[in-house]
């Protein structure tokens, strides 16, 4: 099998930097289990209906998710975990032609600010820059719900 090929086009490159009332501990910690990532993966209106992690490198992840305009599923596999300062993995949707030869990578930093986190995400290889605006809307949709997790 081999693997798809990984874009690089600067032009659609995401960041976004999430400041969280967490202790980084805690907030890498909300990336390592299934059952932790149920809670608060996809955008308001999504849920994970399924899905598996394998939290180790080289292990896959995958999260099946119900949106309002029927079913997707993405998955991936952990490149780099250094907990608690940065995680890297790979990113694909299922069964979206866009998404044919592509993978994206994600790369999260997280930041000791006292008691607080800030989340660095930055993700690369979108098959277009509209698909890197659909993913700016679902990470942020994804960090509003991370942030009432740990409100509570």
């Amino acid at each position: 099998m081999t693997a798809a090929p990984t874009a690089t086009d600067a032009s659609d490159t995401l960041s976004i930097i999430r400041q969280f009332k967490a202790k980084r501990d805690r907030v890498f910690a909300a990336f390592t289990t299934f059952e932790t990532m149920a809670e608060w993966f996809g955008p308001p209106g999504c849920n994970v209906k399924g899905g598996s992690v394998d939290f180790r490198i080289g292990g896959a992840y995958q999260m099946r998710i119900t949106m309002p305009d029927g079913e997707a599923v993405v998955g991936g596999q952990y490149r780099e975990i250094a907990p608690p300062d940065r995680l890297v993995f790979t990113w694909k949707w299922e069964d979206d032609e866009d998404w044919t030869n592509l993978e994206s990578v994600v790369t999260l930093e997280f930041l000791a600010k006292g008691d607080e986190t800030e989340l660095r995400l930055t993700q690369t290889g979108f098959p277009s820059s509209e698909s890197c605006g659909r993913h700016q809307f679902g990470w942020s949709g994804c960090f509003d719900k991370l942030e009432v997790l740990f409100a509570a």
